[in-house]
Formats: C-alpha cells, sequence, structure tokens
C-alpha cells in the first residue's frame, strides 16, 4: 500500500493520507489530526498596570 492516498475519517470529515515508508507500523489514524488550534487568547492584564 506504500505510495496510495487513504482517506482517514478523523470524526468530522475523511482527510487523504498519503502512505510512505516510513509509516509503516503505525496506524493509520496517527496521521489524521482531530483537533484544530486556535491558539492561545491575548491576555490584556498585563499590559494596563499603572
Amino acid at each position: 500500500m506504500l505510495g496510495h492516498t487513504i482517506a482517514v475519517h478523523d470524526g468530522r470529515k475523511h482527510i487523504p493520507v498519503f502512505v510512505t515508508e516510513t509509516m509503516v507500523g503505525h496506524k493509520l489514524g496517527e496521521f489524521a489530526p482531530t483537533r484544530t488550534f486556535r491558539g492561545h487568547e491575548k491576555d490584556d492584564k498585563k499590559g494596563r498596570r499603572r
């Protein structure tokens, strides 16, 4: 299955994963991120000190 593209479901949608030689021995779900990182909230309280 090397060189094939497989659609892996991440819980919401299918993500295409291209299989390479380094992926052999791992589960396909390891290569489909399930969470989207939107960044940390900026803390404005630090800049308002007098």
